[in-house]
């Protein structure tokens, strides 16, 4: 070969070998590049999701109302409608799109509501480890009862933010009386003058009532006296007593959405219809918010017994629900039966006695303690002991 060909061949390789080394290095800086940019775009849904958590975390829920046609006589906060579980599921997740942009935000809505469900199951799991404490707390420190006489124990919680006084009676040893005006066409008494005309040992509102001031708000009888005879569709509980069948629970709170409800509460002499907070299930049935009141409610606890229920300090009911399932009561139905000043509830014994009554908005104007004055109580006195 010639010497001069040679040498020319070697120059032409050795200038495309310099024009690829030019060439290739550039574009492994910008891929490099590429890389170091693409690294915070990879970050971008973690940044989302956080972003997402914390703003599921902040507590959404419908409000009760607090308008003028869900009050009851003499200003009386009444409750939001109990939502019921056939009629009015309550829904943890909603999968309906906004402004019917379904086809738009499908995809994001799912990735939204994975989320929340994620960081919803963990408060959920950090709730539980703060309720057992509190529970173990309770049980240990909050919770002691005290005999006031056999079959009536009594027992006050009190915190900063929640105080509560429950009295629990034993139906095997007491019999449960309605005192009602209307029957005695007599005027609204207080629950004093209650206990006395009929020698209870304990008492507390029966129910809300009407403007009339003598009839109930809802289902009410005693015997051959009816109060009002309407069952209520939004009622769910029925305080009932005096079966006429041995087998039966001399006194329980039965509830509409039970499949015997009808038949069971004809056996009974005695029979309170109202609203319940909680159902048998332990689910409370009210939605959170609304205003801020003092309570009177009749329980049940798993036991059987039946429990006398007050809140003196305003708080709203879904809190109220909340604290008493927290408690070491073994709670099962909650009726609720009257709020605001004339919640009360009367403690009748040797051992104790007092009347507790509720705040009122006028309790912050004026000093002293109002009279009040109720058509329809429902009292516990001794079984078998005639009236005064």
């Amino acid at each position: 070969m010639n010497p001069l060909v040679f040498l020319s061949c070697v120059r032409r390789l050795l200038l495309w070998q310099i024009l690829l080394v030019l060439c290739s290095g550039p574009a492994t800086a910008l891929a490099a590049q590429g890389q170091q940019d693409a690294a915070p775009l990879g970050q971008a849904p973690v940044i989302a999701r956080d972003m997402a958590e914390t703003s599921a975390s902040a507590p959404e829920g419908p409000v009760a109302p607090d308008t003028p046609g869900n009050r009851g006589a003499g200003g009386t906060a009444v409750p939001a409608q109990e939502r019921e579980p056939a009629a009015a599921p309550v829904k943890t997740d909603s999968t309906e799109p906004a402004n019917g942009l379904e086809e738009q935000e499908g995809q994001v809505g799912q990735d939204q509501s994975a989320t929340e469900q994620t960081t919803v199951q963990s408060m959920e799991r950090q709730a539980g480890l703060v309720t057992l404490a509190r529970d173990r707390d309770m049980a240990s420190s909050e919770m002691r009862w005290q005999e006031i006489e056999p079959g009536i124990n009594y027992a006050e919680i009190h915190r900063p933010d929640f105080r509560l006084i429950v009295v629990q009676i034993d139906p095997e040893q007491f019999d449960f009386v309605l005192c009602s005006a209307g029957r005695e066409k007599s005027e609204a008494r207080t629950l004093s003058d209650w206990g006395e005309a009929y020698d209870l040992a304990v008492a507390i509102n029966a129910s809300m009532y009407l403007p009339d001031g003598i009839t109930s708000t809802g289902h009410m009888r005693d015997g051959d006296y009816i109060n009002n005879k309407r069952i209520v569709q939004r009622f769910g509980a029925f305080f009932a007593a005096g079966p006429d069948d041995p087998d039966l629970p001399r006194a329980t709170i039965l509830e509409r959405d039970s499949d015997l409800w009808q038949e069971l509460l004809s056996h009974y002499r005695l029979v309170v219809q109202n609203y319940r907070i909680i159902n048998s299930q332990r689910r409370i049935l009210w939605s959170p918010g609304g205003p801020l009141y003092s309570i009177s409610a009749i329980a049940m606890d798993g036991e059987g017994n039946i429990l006398f229920l007050h809140s003196k300090d305003p708080v709203e009911a879904y809190t109220f629900a909340q604290e008493l399932l927290h408690l070491p009561l073994n709670i099962r139905t909650v009726m609720y039966v009257e709020g605001g000043g004339q919640a009360g509830l009367l403690i009748r014994s040797q051992k104790l006695h007092k009347e507790i009554q509720g705040r009122h908005p006028a309790d912050f104007l004026v000093s002293g303690n109002r009279t009040v004055r109720l058509p329809n109580v429902l009292g516990a006195r001794r079984a078998g002991k005639a009236q005064k």
